[in-house]
């Protein structure tokens, strides 16, 4: 959900490529009739439906890998911004690519592996620092357009600019990328507006914002006490203690917790017997940890959110929790900050350590209607579209736990499992953390994968895809692992190239 994660979703796009394709065309059920194509800089400062603009248009030549294309800029009303990339040679279909954090920000740059494709993107409504809540203040437009209004706004301004452009119809097909809060955008689509993309993507998705905000503060609130901070090198003894109980659990121990469901980690085996150190965690650390892997539950005991599993906590504890004494609190609490301040409270000086959800039950409903992504895609598969959703299981943003229960929900919720599953398929990508990154392999081309679940009928699941580590900065191959979809996981086999795929089997025991 930080800003630099944006950077790390663009990256992804090469590999774990956003946009998911389904039968069915997307969006309006007509098309409007084909018009004369307009040259790029002919779009300039042309004004479209409902008032958006076009501001700025910018010819871009090829580069390797990439083709020429138009880049269009423009708003939809003050300070919600919008960009288009339109290639000069197209494939006929659209994707739209999700923001991070709190929005704010717009950067959309063309990677080779979809470069014939349409590309847009918005700020979500507001200019801001993804960090930063305070443009919600007191201002229900923003709010709405954050919430669920910004993603479908945007792709309307971009469908007419699609129109006059190519001087011809709507794209055939409308794919709708997405992580962290970009994930919750790609689950609002599929719920709240089903006609709009044929096929989505979410990566780690913030999707129930309200519930995952108030494990932030819950979370804050038990490291801020005395005494409980942890550091860097104790979240680096808690991460090798994982890895000491829970690596062999899938037949290897490679530093890769596989099966993490089947690990039952109790931050009290790192009780320090002697005087405090970096190696173990005192009696108020090991109850404050213990609270953060907890799920958060109402003082009536109904489920808020699901808690984190442990494993990774020495890359991701620093960042979303804390590092004392330089940084006591992390991302997770500044996060929270903009939602209780800016959205629940309207006080921008609120002390948010001191908030107590049951006094503000009518502030979060309303937040919540706003916010949260519903699992009823009822509507959705109804209408033959498809759904990939995928979640690093060393998530110290947004718990992979929290994937598993909206799973669940939304068999509940849309017809049953059968129904879900013909549809949907879930992966857990084991050691990833927020949005790639972390001791696992998170490189893996779903985009390709769900393009032929839907135009070969051939499901991801059934392609035998591998899921690659590679070393950022000589590209060279680390190791690869089987993609295995929810519930199974990576086993080995017993003998064969630790670092092979084909020496590991999708198991679910």
């Amino acid at each position: 959900m930080r800003m630099g994660f944006k950077s790390v979703l663009a990256a992804m796009a090469m590999a774990v490529s956003g946009g998911l394709v389904a039968c069915g065309p997307g969006g309006d059920n007509e098309t409007p009739p084909a018009t004369s194509p307009t040259s790029c800089a002919g779009l300039n400062g042309q004004t479209l439906t409902g008032g958006a603009a076009i501001t700025r248009t910018t010819t871009v030549a090829a580069s390797v890998g990439i083709g020429e294309y138009c880049r269009v800029e423009g708003t939809i009303r003050p300070g919600f911004l919008f960009q288009v990339l339109l290639p000069t040679q197209w494939n006929n279909k659209l994707i739209y690519n999700g923001g991070g954090g709190w929005d704010g920000v717009l950067s959309l740059n063309p990677v080779a592996s979809t470069s014939s494709y349409v590309m847009v993107a918005s700020n979500g409504g507001h200019v801001g620092d993804p960090l930063d809540g305070s443009f919600a203040l007191n201002n229900p437009q923003a709010q709405n357009d954050f919430g669920h209004l910004s993603a479908h706004t945007t792709l309307l301004a971009a469908k007419e600019i699609v129109r006059r452009r190519y001087g011809r119809g709507d794209a055939q097909r409308h794919y709708f990328q997405g992580c962290s809060n970009g994930g919750r955008e790609a689950l609002i689509q599929a719920s709240r507006y089903p006609a709009d993309y044929d096929g989505i993507l979410s990566f780690a998705p913030a999707h129930s914002f309200t519930e995952l905000f108030q494990a932030f503060i819950r979370n804050a609130q038990a490291l801020s006490a005395p005494g409980a901070a942890i550091n860097s090198a104790k979240a680096g003894a808690m991460a090798r203690a994982v890895v000491a109980q829970c690596d062999a659990n899938d037949g290897l121990a490679d530093g890769i917790v596989s099966w993490p469901q089947a690990c039952q980690f109790d931050p009290g085996v790192l009780q320090c017997a002697g005087a405090d150190n970096n190696n173990c965690l005192t009696a108020t650390q090991v109850a404050a940890a213990r609270t953060v892997y907890s799920e958060l539950r109402s003082p009536g005991g109904a489920l808020i959110y699901p808690g984190w599993d442990a494993g990774g906590e020495d890359e991701g504890w620093p960042v979303w929790l804390g590092n004392p004494p330089a940084r006591p609190l992390g991302d997770q609490y500044t996060f929270s900050q903009g939602l209780v301040r800016y959205w629940l409270t309207s006080d921008p000086a609120y002390d948010t350590l001191a908030f107590n959800p049951a006094a503000f039950q009518p502030q979060l409903a309303a937040a919540a209607a706003k916010l949260d992504a519903s699992p009823d895609l009822s509507s959705f598969f109804a209408q033959g579209r498809k759904l990939v959703l995928a979640h690093g299981t060393h998530d110290w943003a947004i718990s992979y736990q929290g994937s598993v229960k909206y799973f669940d929900d939304v068999a509940a919720s849309s017809g049953g499992a059968v129904a879900r599953d013909a549809a949907m398929e879930f992966y857990l990508m084991p050691g990833v953390q927020h949005c790639g990154g972390g001791v696992g392999p998170f490189w893996v081309d779903l985009f390709e994968a769900t393009t032929n679940w839907v135009e070969t009928g051939t499901r991801p699941s059934a392609r035998n895809l591998s899921v690659y580590k590679v070393d950022l900065t000589t590209g060279q191959l680390l190791l690869a692992r089987p993609l295995c979809r929810y519930p199974s996981f990576p086993r080995y086999l017993g003998s064969g190239n630790v670092n092979a795929a084909s020496s590991f089997v999708c198991a679910s025991s």
